[in-house]
């Protein structure tokens, strides 16, 4: 796997490339994980299996860190040549590219995996970069991963053919991310300092693509309960001194693992401004939490409107508020039941590793069959044409 960020950097891509690696290593694959070195980190380590090698500088000017990157890894794929059968780039930039590289000088199949919706359109605002990617990604890759609605169609726009999509989602640990028993749930906000009563848990990037700006606002206009903040990020100072008006909001912080905050609280909300499949949106349904979120991206494909989840417009307070209380109300039980339902059936992270596993090995068969193919028709075009009339 070639991904350009990966643990302990906290975030939605890092977590599903480590989750999946695991997945796949209890499979029976090798799995190995080439990422950017950040400093403090050890240059090469196996978490759970996953065995990881850090590339290159993250500490340098944009352009010296993609190339420090691209060198790096190329050294460490030469050194895995004998280990390796096939190649997962996760997102369109860095990985995608070393990816492409190595697939032009015809060494090991491509499949590329973008995580984020609009990231393509991302690339088409770098002119030579952008086109020289997308271009490279048509003509390379043999295989494509779409975790959602609006990746999928991006993918066909740029002229990917539609049989090179494959429509697989993010995964969850449902194992991990469960929903507490109402002894738990006291247990943790006991442990963790968090009030009794409602409990609303943002978890994410504190930016503004985020929303937090419009979450905050919204929570004036909702009554009794509270609202935990967790994560990081640039807007975290002026978020709080936004705060420090408003009743009953508690920024946590970043933290390791946000299983034990998600199944101490009843409402998961995520107001984003953009998204691609949200990684957060879905552990909080898998603790069984009633989810609001803004009806961006692949945020549609998850949650059912009413049913599973309520989803309401970027950018609107109003409707933001309401889902807010509602979720918030007596209902909230049944629409976090039927959501943790609708997580087990369709983003269980095994029932993903086996599809990804699956795709893999089919990408390999058709690689052996072409090289079958190719043979025979070097074999064929070698004997007499006296011998064939024979």
């Amino acid at each position: 796997m070639l991904a350009g960020v990966f643990p302990p950097l906290v975030g939605g891509i890092q977590t599903q490339v480590l989750l999946l690696g695991r997945k796949l290593v209890e499979r029976g694959a090798e799995v190995h994980v080439i990422t950017r070195h950040f400093a403090g980190l050890r240059r090469e380590e196996e978490l759970d299996g996953v065995r990881v090698h850090r590339v290159g500088r993250a500490d340098l000017p944009r352009g010296v860190r993609a190339a420090s990157y691209l060198l790096g890894a190329m050294e460490a794929l030469r050194a895995l040549r004998g280990h390796i059968d096939l190649l997962h780039a996760h997102q369109l930039f860095g990985p995608a590219a070393l990816g492409m590289i190595e697939r032009a000088l015809g060494r090991k199949p491509l499949l590329l995996n973008p995580h984020n919706h609009g990231e393509i359109a991302d690339l088409e605002q770098r002119p030579l970069w952008g086109r020289w990617l997308l271009a490279g990604a048509r003509a390379t890759a043999d295989a494509f991963i779409s975790i959602c609605t609006p990746v999928r169609q991006e993918l066909e726009r740029i002229g990917i053919p539609p049989a090179r999509i494959h429509d697989i989602s993010n995964g969850v640990d449902t194992m991990r991310f469960r929903p507490a028993s109402e002894d738990e749930r006291r247990q943790l906000r006991h442990t963790l300092g968090l009030p009794a009563g409602p409990l609303a848990v943002y978890a994410g990037r504190l930016s503004r693509l985020k929303g937090l700006d419009v979450l905050l606002e919204a929570w004036l206009e909702v009554d009794g309960g509270h609202l935990c903040v967790v994560g990081d990020g640039e807007e975290r100072p002026a978020l709080e001194a936004r705060a420090s008006r408003l009743p009953r909001v508690r920024f946590h912080g970043a933290v390791a693992d946000t299983a034990p905050l998600l199944r101490a609280a009843d409402v998961c909300v995520l107001p984003s401004r953009a998204e691609g499949l949200p990684v957060a949106i879905l552990e909080g349904m898998s603790c069984g939490l009633a989810p609001v979120a803004t009806s961006v991206g692949g945020t549609p494909d998850a949650i059912e409107d009413g049913i599973s989840g309520l989803l309401v417009p970027p950018d609107d307070q109003g409707a933001l508020a309401r889902a807010l209380r509602r979720a918030l109300g007596p209902e909230g039980a049944s629409v976090g039941a039927r959501a943790r339902d609708r997580v087990l059936r369709s983003y269980s992270i095994d029932s993903v590793a086996d599809r990804v596993l699956d795709l893999y090995l089919s990408i390999l068969r058709e690689q052996a069959r072409l090289r079958s193919a190719s043979a025979s028709q070097a074999n064929s075009a070698q004997i007499p044409p006296s011998a064939l009339a024979q």
